[in-house]
Parts: C-alpha cells; structure tokens; sequence
C-alpha cells in the first residue's frame, strides 16, 4: 500500500529520516518528504510519534472499485525479445481483455524499440519502459517501485506475472502493498463478465485435485499464472 506523509500533522521532528533504511526521507523546509527513490515499505510509520506518515488506505477517502479498468501485464525480456511465459501472459490478457471490452498495457525492464514495436504488434495498447536498468539484472524494490507507481497512475483493474522467478519475487509485494489478494499457481484464468471477477483454477495435492479461487473484493486483482 502506498505511503504519505500528511504536511497538517508533521511537526518536523525528523525521527523519520534515520527510521528509512533506503534514505527516502528529506526536509521540505520543516516538514518531512518522501523522496523519489521511496519503496512505501512502510517502515517509517511507527516512527512517527505523531502519526503524521500513513498508508494511503488510511485516508478515509475509500476510492470506489468501479474506477479500476484495463489490464497490466508485467513482463520479462530476454536479450531482443520478450520471453515465453510474456508472450503467453499477453495472449490470455486479449482474452480477458476482449471479453470485458478493457485496454492490454505490458510494464517490463529492458525495453527498446525493437521489442516495444513486438509488443504493439501484439495488440497492446500502451507500452512502459519500468527503466530500472537491463532486464537480466534488475533490483526487486526498484521494480516493485515502478510498477507500484503505475498502478497508483493508471489503476490496472488485472494485473498478470508469470509464475517465474522475478513474478513470484514481485507479485506478492505489490499485493501486500496494495492490500489485495494474490491468485498464485494459476493453470487457467477465466473471468465472470457480469461481474469483473477473475477466477483462478490451480492444481492441488499434486495436481488430484482442482481449486478455483478469486478475491471478489478487492482490486486490483492479481494473477501469477504456472505456464502449461
């Protein structure tokens, strides 16, 4: 969930700044600021003896699900292409997409040209550059950070990872920070049309059994998907 620093209450004591263990707290003249390089960890709240730092939920203004729309894939690259499992994401996002008559957008490290014109061509309707540095070495907070700022910007109502390494590292933080659900070990995704509600089917007991699972309410909802 994303943080803020409320300027009405902050009485400048600065216990903040040293609480931060990625330096992300500054001085605006005398009261507290998030700096850019912020991952809202959240840890800095109980530092604040005059609860001044927030979760942004926390606010009282409870902002209706109805204004989520669209689906963000988040991607992998690989050398001048998008991987497997991306390409497969993307496939199930039209899917889902046309069904619910709603935009595809793909977030990824390591975009060039060559690999964003892949990405329009497959349909997509916006393209992000997560600009975190090169695909194949990228540092999890900076990515959770980027996506997460997407997120608060464009309000994805879906949002898809592979079940990769990289998607089961940075689904779940972004989950907790947005205090949604999390569908993981997905085998198939099908969406109730009516109601914008994603299902996810994922195996059980060594695959005997089926599971069905969904978090009607809360949004975004968040889908890691095993690739068949």
């Amino acid at each position: 969930m994303p943080i803020r620093i409320i300027p009405e209450i902050c009485n400048g004591c600065q216990f903040c700044i040293p609480a931060c263990p990625y330096g992300a707290i500054g001085m605006e003249g005398d009261k507290a600021a998030l700096l850019e390089n912020c991952i809202h960890c959240a840890i800095c709240i109980d530092s604040c003896p005059v609860g001044a730092i927030i979760e942004a939920g926390e606010s009282g203004n409870i902002e209706d699900a109805k204004t989520y729309r669209n689906i963000l894939v988040v991607g992998e690259v690989s050398g001048s292409s998008l991987t497997g499992p991306t390409k497969g994401l993307l496939n199930k996002a039209r899917d889902l997409a046309g069904a619910i008559g709603v935009n595809v957008w793909v977030a990824a490290a390591g975009i060039n040209e060559s690999i964003r014109g892949e990405i329009i061509s497959s349909d997509a309707n916006e393209v992000f550059d997560l600009k975190v540095g090169s695909a194949d070495s990228y540092n999890t907070a900076s990515i959770v950070k980027a996506v997460s700022d997407i997120i608060e910007a464009k309000r994805p109502e879906i949002i898809l990872f592979s079940e990769t390494p990289f998607g089961c590292d940075a689904a779940p933080r972004i989950a907790q920070r947005f205090m949604t659900g999390l569908l993981s070990g997905c085998v198939s995704l099908e969406i109730d049309i009516a109601e914008r509600i994603l299902y996810c089917k994922r195996p059980l007991y060594g695959g005997r059994l089926m599971a069905i699972t969904s978090c009607p309410k809360h949004k975004p909802q968040i889908a890691v998907i095993n690739r068949e």
